[in-house]
């Protein structure tokens, strides 16, 4: 029970990590505005595209499709994260 459960979460922190690099160029290239929002959306927009894959295909090809699955869904969240972030500041002024 206990490397099962290893498993799921060492998987799952796989697609998260998936997610992240988009919102670490996204950040660069936005000039670090609204780090605080974007890290958290793009990680769980990781993990969520790759469960959501991993659940329709259970071989080793729907892993590997798990995982760009989850970069595409971090860079897609990550874009509307910093444009949301962008907006909300505009309004601030």
């Amino acid at each position: 029970m206990l490397w099962e459960t290893l498993g799921l979460l060492s998987v799952l922190a796989l697609w998260g990590a998936c997610g992240l690099p988009s919102s670490c160029v996204a950040l660069i290239v936005a000039r670090g505005r609204s780090p605080l929002v974007v890290l958290p959306v793009a990680a769980l927009a990781g993990v969520a595209g790759g469960l959501l894959v991993a659940a329709l295909a259970t071989d080793g090809l729907g892993f590997a499709v798990s995982l760009a699955a989850a970069m595409v869904a971090g860079t897609i969240a990550t874009a509307l994260a910093v444009r949301r972030g962008r907006d909300t500041s505009r309004m601030a002024l």
